[in-house]
C-alpha cells in the first residue's frame, strides 16, 4: 500500500481538477458533461496503470473501472437534464 501512495496522490489531484472544472463550467452543462466523460476515461486509465504497477491486473478490473466510470457519467448526465 505504501508504494501506491503516489498513485492515489495522482488520483486525488485529478479528482480535485475535475471538481474545480465543475465549478468553473457550472453555467455550461455541455462542458460539465465533456469534463465528466474525460474524467471517466482518465479514471479508467489510472485504474489500469495502478493495477499494472501493483501486479494484480485482470480483465475484471478493467470492467469494474469501466462500469464505475459509466455510472458516474450516467449520474452526472441525468442531473444535468
Amino acid at each position: 500500500m505504501i508504494s501506491s501512495k503516489g498513485d492515489y496522490s495522482v488520483l486525488a489531484v485529478l479528482s480535485g481538477v475535475y471538481v474545480l472544472s465543475i465549478f468553473r463550467f457550472q453555467n455550461t452543462p455541455k462542458l460539465i458533461l465533456v469534463s465528466t466523460i474525460a474524467f471517466g476515461v482518465i479514471y479508467i486509465i489510472w485504474g489500469i496503470f495502478h493495477h499494472l504497477r501493483s501486479h494484480n491486473f485482470h480483465g475484471r478490473i478493467v470492467l469494474e473501472y469501466f462500469l464505475i466510470a459509466l455510472l458516474g457519467v450516467a449520474i452526472v448526465s441525468t442531473l444535468l437534464i
